[in-house]
């Protein structure tokens, strides 16, 4: 889906999906059309020129000189050199860059006209709401403190910058897919793909995927662990140990052994052979022999059946839990690319104008100097190359002398052979110069960034879970 991303970088909670409060807001000059609901006045500021106009509202060039200062200076970029060399790094040149902020307020425009033409608003309480939600993946009120100030954001910037304008977007997103008839819940706010009727839809196609499904634990030995792993087995066949307890404390699968060895149901994962032959001939809480796989020594445990009730699946009701889930997560997910593939035609009707870049702008550096640095690395590498093809054709032609002629000939031969190895191995060596050379510019800018930040632009998946479930760190 379309989320809100600035170029900014992320702390503990990648709370960086927008611009919003942090600019001083300013009046426009009324010379264009006014700005749909909810665009922030700063965005409208034309004392500076006008960068772009989205159906006539105008995006003033002095957003977004800000927008960029604002994520230099959160990134440590202030330094010109630091910030030619992130934008070497990610591809970026001046120009680019502000493309990609206008594209960023050029979507919001159009995505609040669009939620303005739907008759859709977000009520302050859905927003407290989504807060909250957010807030519960803090151990403290000092955790989720320290990540605000790490993104830059105060709870108020956040609330009104991220979260209010995702939520715009979802529910967007629902009256969109109800319009299409995509959706039968939806208009009833059930969300849409995700009603129990068309859950029961998808759980009678998959019938054939869901009926016989087993879901599994298991214990990972390394190959060379297998008597251990045989000690284990023994422990647990006579009951000094839970088969739990056991994952828990020797499985080297660290991801499953906090969950007592749980891997799920073979119908939403794909297993080793050796691993889904074993688990085929198990039934409900059967634990299996020792089972070698290319990962190491399996102790494997059926901890579940699903069978198909008799006439087929009837209600949601009679599904397991985690395959509800499933289906949600498929459902949103078709969801997800319709609004987007929606949200494409909707703005390819739109009238985008984008005026020339402004000279002079303190973003727009010479980047001459970095470029030819780039050019110069892959110049070296291709030199390499070269060289090292030109040694092999010489000793190759060397060795045929030597094949055809007497010892001297051949000696000669060899000669010639490790000089152009010596002259192969030298080029190499001054391409791997330079090419560390090039990996520690980019070092330094990815030190300056802490994490690569994204185009605004860009389909946010990660911005969505931060706004939908929470999972905040993933932003």
């Amino acid at each position: 889906m379309y989320k809100y991303r600035r170029l900014r970088t992320a702390g503990v909670l990648a709370l960086s999906v927008a611009l919003g409060g942090c600019m001083v807001a300013c009046s426009s000059d009324g010379g264009s059309e006014p700005a749909p609901d909810g665009v922030d006045n700063a965005v409208t500021d034309t004392s500076e020129g006008v960068a772009a106009t989205v159906n006539g509202t105008e995006i003033g060039e002095k957003a977004v000189t800000d927008y960029i200062a604002d994520f230099r200076a959160s990134a440590s970029l202030e330094d010109d050199a630091a910030w030619a060399e992130w934008m070497t790094s990610n591809s970026y040149t001046p120009e680019s860059v502000r493309e990609d902020v206008i594209d960023y307020y050029a979507n919001d425009i159009l995505l609040r006209a669009a939620a303005s033409e739907y008759g859709i608003t977000v009520e302050q309480a859905e927003i407290d709401e989504e807060l909250a939600s957010v807030r519960e993946q803090f151990d403290s009120d000092e955790a989720w403190q320290e990540a605000l100030e790490a993104s830059n954001f105060t709870e108020e910037e956040y609330k009104e910058t991220v979260l209010e304008p995702n939520l715009l977007q979802e529910k967007l997103s629902e009256a969109v897919a109800a319009e299409s008839g995509e959706g039968e819940g939806a208009a009833e706010g059930e969300g849409t793909g995700s009603s129990d009727e068309d859950l029961l839809a998808a759980a009678q196609e998959y019938e054939d995927l869901f009926d016989g499904a087993r879901r599994s634990s298991h214990i990972l030995f390394a190959a060379e662990d297998a008597e251990k792993a045989q000690e284990v087995l023994d422990q647990i066949n006579a009951g000094e140990i839970t088969f739990e307890e056991a994952a828990t404390q020797y499985s080297t699968d660290t991801g499953s052994a906090e969950a007592g060895g749980d891997v799920g149901w073979d119908c939403f994962t794909t297993f080793v052979d050796e691993y889904q032959t074993a688990l085929d001939g198990l039934e409900k809480d059967q634990v299996s022999g020792l089972v070698e796989s290319e990962f190491g020594t399996h102790i494997i445990k059926c901890t579940d059946i699903y069978v198909v009730p008799e006439g087929g699946i009837t209600d949601v009701s009679q599904l397991p839990e985690e395959f509800q889930e499933q289906l949600k997560s498929q459902a949103e997910s078709a969801e997800s690319s319709s609004f987007d593939t929606w949200f494409e035609e909707y703005r390819s009707k739109a009238e985008i104008v984008v005026n020339p870049m402004p000279e002079g702008l303190p973003y727009d550096i010479d980047m001459s100097a970095y470029e030819t640095t780039a050019e110069g690395e892959e110049g070296a590498l291709e030199d390499a190359a070269v060289d090292g093809e030109n040694a092999a054709t010489d000793a190759e032609a060397a060795e045929g002398e030597a094949a055809a002629g007497d010892e001297a000939a051949a000696g000669e031969a060899a000669d010639a052979a490790d000089a152009n190895a010596e002259a192969a191995a030298d080029a190499e060596a001054g391409a791997e110069a330079a090419a560390e050379e090039g990996a520690e510019a980019e070092a330094g800018a990815a030190e300056a960034t802490a994490e690569t930040p994204e185009a605004p632009a860009a389909a946010e998946e990660g911005a969505e879970a931060a706004a939908e479930t929470g999972e905040a760190a993933a932003e």
